[in-house]
């Protein structure tokens, strides 16, 4: 699952799919421009809503190539 870049928000939740946090509900909380030298290469943090979570597992760093943000779907209610 994929989520075009075009539709990316601050504060926006979405399901995390990868590794042992696969599942885990999730908000956009930073959206910059890498500075990797690739052309539309972002970098999106997640912050996690699991109050279980120890401080440094909260937070997740994406990399949006190709205007696609791989491994999370958006959250609609």
């Amino acid at each position: 699952m994929a989520i075009p870049a075009a539709q990316l928000k601050i504060g926006q939740s979405v399901k995390y799919l990868i590794g042992t946090r696969s599942g885990m509900s999730a908000a956009i909380t930073d959206i910059s421009k890498s500075s990797l030298s690739l052309k539309n290469t972002h970098i999106v943090t997640l912050t996690f809503d699991d109050d279980s979570l120890p401080n440094h597992l909260k937070t997740q760093q994406l990399t949006v190539y190709d205007e696609l943000l791989e491994g999370c779907e958006i959250i609609t209610f």
